[in-house]
């Protein structure tokens, strides 16, 4: 009658070893910390007017943010996408400074990284529909980030505007169709984050 008997699962669970994980990422951090810290005293010690150990201190503060964050499971993608985002935007402006600032920083960098969020973050929802409204307040954090560069054009820091208001115009048409579509579902979200 088959009483008793165990059979054996089709597809094992996988085992994510946490202890191997968090032992992988020290190591990486102190090999990147300590690399850095010799490219620095090279870069110091020979220094002729360029300070190129900055962008590769920069870049391996970026490489410990994405391995240490936002490859981490139990993590909202959507968080680990504006964690990206905003350490992209600072590598690419801090690049930009330290190789003399033509502004290509927030010209164009900037806001493509914007528009790659904001899509990424439709495509969240789209993929997670059951539980779209739970990204509502990434996207108004998108449009509050998208206003700044507008703010920096009316500064003069931004001087070729196109791709500036593309972004805007993407956060803003992307969370008002949340909205408008949503209907009572998205204004709920909204009184229950802001609890107005």
């Amino acid at each position: 009658d088959g009483k008793g008997e165990h059979t054996l699962p089709l597809y094992p669970p996988i085992i994510f070893d946490v202890h191997k994980y968090h032992i992988f990422i020290r190591l990486f951090i102190f090999i990147s910390v300590v690399t850095g810290m010799l490219l620095l005293i090279v870069n110091l010690m020979n220094y002729h007017g360029f300070f190129w150990s900055g962008i590769v201190l920069a870049a391996i503060l970026y490489a410990i943010i994405t391995l240490q964050y936002s490859i981490q499971r139990n993590t909202n993608p959507a968080a680990k996408i504006m964690v990206q985002t905003l350490a992209a935007e600072f590598l690419v402006v801090w690049i930009d400074y330290l190789t003399g600032y033509e502004a290509w920083s927030v010209n164009y960098a900037v806001p493509g990284i914007l528009l790659v969020a904001e899509c990424s973050m439709l495509v969240l929802q789209i993929v997670n529909f059951m539980n779209w409204q739970s990204y509502i307040l990434f996207q108004i954090e998108y449009v509050i980030l998208s206003v700044i560069p507008v703010g920096l054009y009316f500064f003069h820091i931004v001087t070729e505007p196109f791709m500036t208001f593309l972004a805007l115009l993407g956060s803003v048409v992307i969370f008002a169709g949340t909205m408008i579509f949503g209907d009572r579902k998205a204004k709920d979200e909204l009184i229950r984050r802001f609890h107005i």
